[in-house]
């Protein structure tokens, strides 16, 4: 996931999408080599970047916003 510049009294600007990694509100979704990822802060405390390898399918889905981060948490079992 692409480093945010913080900048006082500003919000940091949404990263920009590449051919490989797409970013949504609060999470992302990448292809690395032949796998698929979704990456996310969880709500544990203090929060926590957790890394889930998702298909082709689900990276294309996601892609075309056809599935949220929700569904996909649900369909692998993401604690």
């Amino acid at each position: 996931m692409a480093d945010y510049k913080l900048i006082p009294g500003k919000y940091p600007q949404k990263p920009t999408n590449t051919e490989n990694e797409f970013f949504k509100s609060g999470w992302s979704i990448r292809k690395e080599n032949d796998k698929y990822y979704m990456s996310y802060i969880s709500g544990s405390l203090q929060g926590e970047l957790k890394l889930v390898e998702i298909s082709n399918d689900d990276f294309v889905l996601a892609k075309d916003d056809k599935i949220t981060l929700d569904e996909l948490c649900i369909k692998y079992n993401v604690n």
